[in-house]
């Protein structure tokens, strides 16, 4: 009879365990996700957030995997005294055709970041290929000093 009343605590006891495990695991857990998604928000306004979403898309990663002309196109919107509105219809041919140029180009092949895009760009001379292309890789270059706050 004793056993039984060890094991009929050992369940409350553990129960309790759980019941602190899941406050500490879950309901804490969330608190302080909310907390750091209320600081993320109040930092990066829409705005900016979209601003970064095009941006990633001159990722030259895993043979420009994040490539979308829809969002390079909308990024070139951002910045109306480097791009009017023939810039913009031109950019979108050069877009076209830059991804099949350099997807399939060896020397563009191991790039590790946009900067390295660029270096690589003005080697081979592409920059003077695709000089929208170009002009919209060094103003992403500059815009995280163009936006740093104190």
């Amino acid at each position: 009879m004793d056993d039984m009343f060890v094991a009929r605590g050992r369940k409350s006891c553990k129960a309790q365990e759980i019941t602190n495990l899941h406050h500490y695991q879950v309901e804490l857990f969330y608190a302080i996700l909310d907390m750091q998604i209320q600081e993320l928000n109040s930092r990066f306004n829409e705005t900016n957030t979209k601003l970064l979403v095009c941006l990633a898309c001159l990722s030259p990663s895993e043979s420009f995997y994040a490539f979308d002309k829809k969002k390079l196109m909308c990024l070139a919107q951002f910045y109306p005294k480097d791009f009017s509105l023939a810039d913009i219809i031109i950019l979108g041919c050069q877009l076209e055709t830059y991804i099949m140029d350099i997807r399939y180009s060896v020397e563009f092949s191991n790039l590790n970041g946009i900067s390295e895009l660029a270096i690589m760009m003005v080697a081979n001379k592409k920059d003077k290929v695709f000089p929208l292309v170009y002009l919209l890789l060094t103003l992403a270059l500059i815009l995280p000093v163009a936006t740093a706050t104190v």
